[in-house]
């Protein structure tokens, strides 16, 4: 992997651990326990996208108020809201 990759991850595994919402901050603490290690690139590139939706917004499509975009509907998504 790339150091642009290492990079990234550093800097991705920041922004989960400071959010706005307590909710988000339980969902994204969970997923990084189980899952941030083994990201792949494309999972990485996921997750940041996910990341840059506004705390709110993101509840809302996680407790499905707000319908999902095509592109956030993914592997990330679907393992951030995974109850295993």
């Amino acid at each position: 992997m790339s150091e642009n990759y290492y990079i990234k991850k550093k800097k991705i595994l920041y922004r989960l651990k400071y959010r706005g919402i307590k909710e988000l901050d339980l969902l994204f603490e969970r997923f990084s326990e189980k899952y941030f290690k083994n990201l792949s690139e494309k999972e990485l590139i996921e997750l940041d996208e996910l990341l840059t939706v506004p705390d709110q917004e993101l509840l809302d499509m996680i407790m499905k108020k707000k319908k999902l975009p095509k592109k956030l509907n993914n592997k990330t998504f679907e393992r951030l809201i995974s109850k295993n």
